[in-house]
């Protein structure tokens, strides 16, 4: 837009000759001078931004909040993947925002950070979410003393706490038997047995689409990932289809016959709700996928998380009955996750022998290392089982 002369909005001509830029923000005028209108334009913008995301002199005039934006939007987002930046998003707003968010850069101190961290170990955080808090903390000051706002880290100066080891939620045999037969009738019943039967990640299960599946070869082709992410422009979230982190999350499951019996179901679900639900509204490039919300719109990983959920409220809520029929205390059935489906299929191939390499492929971990290190406690118990095989044949050899 120009104004009255011709020149850009918020460009105006000064009866010495030069040019002056204008603008005005949170009731501060701001302006600026130059002979060349294209360049002072640019200055303008420039100008205007910095003002507007606090960077507009001292690191005492901006607030943790608007630094965050700046350095996940124009520093990180270019080089991470969108799930990276939604998970970091989250993170913020989950441990930092409320706490810190809206303290000036400027003012904090080593302690400070120091006792943020301390009070998420008291609460019984895990080793891994208050490490990944601290990294991005530590990478935005870090930018922030790059660009001569800030004289020094004051993360440097600070220490992870000590934390409680926490075990992986695995279900029981008996939980595992239970699960599946309390999904039976829900929508995400094929899900629950495709879940446990393959390792499969959320959202590689959400991203699961038909031409992935060989019925004939009786095979799951896992080639991508769905995730739900914030757009950069329009800040609102939306589904987009990602590649595996790594080389091996692409991988070939072959088909548990529950499995193959469970995708067959599911495709013939798939074609009712199409023929009986007057709401389904599938997008094109989601029309393929295997698992769909009742109204033909892709699964979210809390959607998967909240029919988990319904189902252990429903095993306990028949805990409670018969508990209280005999006169006992109820045994309530933990919590669990998605994630937790995949720890149980994992421990289920240890325990059923098989080795770690096949697992590791199974899970399509990068190094056999991680996959050692996730389930230790089960390849121990493995380890001493197979030691008393040997124990026993040396006693018959004397």
């Amino acid at each position: 837009m120009a104004n009255a002369r011709g020149l850009p909005k918020g460009i105006y001509l000064k009866t010495n000759g030069l040019f002056e830029g204008r603008f005005q923000y949170q009731g501060e005028s701001y302006t600026i001078y130059g002979k060349n209108v294209k360049k002072l334009e640019k200055d303008l913008a420039e100008l205007r931004y910095e003002v507007e995301h606090g960077l507009k002199g001292k690191g005492d005039n901006m607030s943790l909040n608007a630094w965050f934006e700046t350095w996940l939007y124009d520093y990180k987002s270019e080089t991470i993947k969108e799930s990276t930046r939604v998970r970091y998003e989250d993170y913020y707003r989950m441990y930092i925002k409320s706490k810190m968010g809206q303290k000036k850069i400027a003012q904090f101190k080593p302690i400070m950070i120091q006792r943020h961290l301390n009070q998420m170990a008291a609460a019984d955080y895990s080793t891994k979410t208050i490490a990944d808090t601290y990294n991005i903390l530590h990478s935005m000051f870090k930018l922030a003393v790059q660009n001569d706002i800030l004289y020094r880290n004051p993360c440097d100066a600070v220490v992870l706490p000590k934390t409680k080891e926490r075990k992986r939620r695995v279900l029981t045999i008996e939980e595992q038997q239970l699960v599946v037969k309390y999904s039976r009738g829900r929508l995400c019943e094929q899900l629950v047995r495709v879940a446990l039967g393959t390792s499969m990640r959320a959202g590689e299960l959400q991203g699961l689409m038909w031409k992935d599946i060989d019925f004939k070869n009786r095979e799951i082709h896992v080639n991508r990932t769905l995730v739900y992410v914030r757009d950069k422009q329009t800040k609102k979230y939306v589904f987009k289809f990602q590649v595996p982190k790594t080389k091996s999350g692409i991988r070939t499951i072959p088909m548990q016959d529950d499995v193959y019996k469970a995708l067959q179901r599911q495709k013939w679900q798939i074609t009712e709700m199409k023929m009986r639900e007057k709401r389904w509204n599938v997008k094109p490039e989601f029309e393929n996928l295997v698992f769909l919300t009742i109204t033909g719109n892709p699964r979210r990983s809390n959607d998967f998380l909240n029919d988990l959920e319904r189902i252990r409220e429903t095993i306990n809520k028949d805990r409670r009955k018969q508990a209280e029929s005999e006169g006992k205390k109820p045994e309530l059935m933990e919590h669990f996750y998605p994630h937790s489906l995949r720890h149980t299929f994992a421990t289920r191939c240890f325990e059923a022998g098989i080795d770690v390499k096949t697992v590791q492929y199974y899970l399509g971990h990068a190094s056999i290392a991680v996959t050692m290190d996730l389930y230790t406690h089960v390849t121990g118990e493995k380890a001493w089982s197979e030691m008393e095989k040997l124990n026993q044949l040396y006693q018959k050899l004397g």
